[in-house]
């Protein structure tokens, strides 16, 4: 460990800001239906007011808990019907890209098909044939 950070009164304190702010970012940054919380923290379902969400088991129903995930039922599920709309289209296209090169390599092959049968017709004839000598 560095010498200057030993010394450094606030280099703990800076530590543990430095991983609040992370968890609060990854929190801010969860799309979809979140698998995890930041904190270790397993997600649950529930629901209030009506309304369902997906938490943290360790989320506290104040306006300061910005730790853990808490993240309406309706808007997990639009932002994962998306993402997964996303995946189709690129995957689409890229299946769509690779017929077009099965296409072009198949006119090619029918090309070289052509070369191979001429050229093979060349090498194999028959030297005592009087028609082709």
């Amino acid at each position: 460990m560095d010498r200057l950070c030993e010394r450094d009164p606030y280099y703990d304190d800076m530590k543990v800001a430095k991983r609040a702010i992370d968890q609060m970012e990854m929190v801010a940054m969860m799309e979809g239906i979140p698998k995890f919380c930041p904190c270790g923290g397993s997600i649950v379902e529930t629901r209030k007011d009506e309304k369902r969400y997906y938490q943290c088991e360790k989320f506290k129903d104040d306006r300061t808990d910005c730790m853990h995930i808490r993240k309406l039922w309706d808007k997990a599920m639009e932002e994962e019907v998306s993402s997964l709309r996303e995946s189709v289209d690129y995957n689409r296209k890229k299946v769509l890209n690779h017929e077009y090169l099965i296409e072009e390599m198949q006119k090619e092959l029918k090309v070289h098909r052509a070369e191979i049968v001429n050229v093979s017709k060349v090498v194999f004839r028959n030297p005592m044939d009087p028609k082709k000598g």
